[in-house]
């Protein structure tokens, strides 16, 4: 068994080695702030001044008592992008409705909506899987092999993956410090299922018929294997390299959304005026005010903040992998001055 795990151990080390290997005498693209200003004048320079190392393509919007304010540099507010984990705030707004419907409640199990017999995931309760204490793995196939090449590439690390492995994953899984929470990919994508099974809805239409249209976003779409234009815009990697969009099956629910910043504009005023944040946004804290969710692919980050009483809210993007968190923070936080 040791030389077996030894082994493993090895031929991921020599393949990791020779990837980079390969990268390196490609050599990657440089990354750099983009210079050309869209949109409004005084919020591209805020832009600009709140820049890291790191930084490429950003798209953003401010939004104060329903009036949008856009500005990006090197991108602008109907440029496509990925929003990666943003992506659960569109999970839990869905899930939020259907409690509301009384078709679920916070306390339902996976048990009483999904056939997963009596494995430990059975008694977890939406709740749970909406605040990431259910003691759920962060993925369902994870391999530190596949997942190191993966990065080093930009290859869509979800790929072939379908709600029948999220299911597998979810029965077979341990749930190790259930009650703390444990970010997981896993729980959304099994929440995601569950959501459609009692809707009687694919999780695809349930987006568009009860947020997409009602918000009228006509400018996002999920990304389902198959769906993302050849000409689609590509984020960047750490080396520079155009990352593959990350199409999702499985765990779609958790962070498959393509959107612009217009139609985030729109999300974020209906939301304040229909949505719930206690259904899976981050609570704001004495540092940070506002709720809020980031978001992370291979070829971009974004940063979306909300606050439903003072009704403000901000988003930023940008198409590599250095976050926008503190970017995001520094609009909304100007908002109120």
């Amino acid at each position: 068994m040791q030389n077996r795990v030894a082994s493993k151990i090895a031929l991921a080390i020599i393949t990791i080695i020779v990837v980079a290997a390969v990268l390196l005498v490609v050599g990657p693209q440089r990354i750099a702030l983009a210079t050309e200003r869209t949109g409004d004048e005084a919020l591209a320079i805020q832009l600009e001044k709140h820049s890291e190392s790191g930084f490429h393509n950003l798209t953003a919007f401010t939004l104060l008592d329903g009036q949008a304010t856009f500005a990006g540099l090197g991108s602008d507010e109907h440029t496509e992008v990925e929003i990666g984990s943003v992506t659960k705030m569109f999970t839990g707004e869905l899930a939020h409705q259907l409690v509301e419907e009384g078709k679920l409640k916070p306390d339902t199990t996976v048990g009483e909506v999904l056939d997963v017999g009596n494995a430990p995931v059975a008694d977890v309760t939406v709740r749970e899987l909406l605040d990431h204490t259910s003691g759920l793995p962060r993925l369902a196939n994870a391999n530190l092999l596949n997942d190191l090449v993966s990065v080093l590439t930009g290859s869509n690390p979800y790929k072939g993956e379908t709600v029948e492995d999220i299911l597998a994953a979810a029965t077979k899984a341990k749930l190790k410090n259930r009650g703390e929470e444990s970010y997981s990919n896993l729980g959304y994508g099994l929440l995601g299922h569950m959501l459609e099974t009692v809707a009687g809805q694919p999780y695809e239409q349930m987006l568009k018929e009860r947020i997409f249209e009602p918000a009228e976003m006509t400018e996002t779409y999920l990304m389902a294997p198959g769906s993302v234009p050849e000409d689609a815009p590509r984020g960047l990697t750490d080396t520079g390299r155009h990352a593959e969009p990350w199409e999702m099956d499985g765990s779609a629910p958790a962070g498959a959304i393509r959107s612009t910043a217009s139609d985030m504009a729109k999300f974020a005023a209906w939301f304040i005026n229909n949505g719930d944040t206690a259904y899976g946004w981050q609570s704001p804290s004495e540092d940070k005010a506002g709720y809020w969710h980031n978001g992370g692919t291979y070829g971009y980050s974004t940063m979306l903040i909300i606050d439903p009483e003072t009704k403000r809210a901000a988003f930023a993007n940008n198409d590599s992998l250095t976050g926008t968190e503190d970017l995001a923070q520094a609009l909304f936080d100007e908002l109120a001055s």
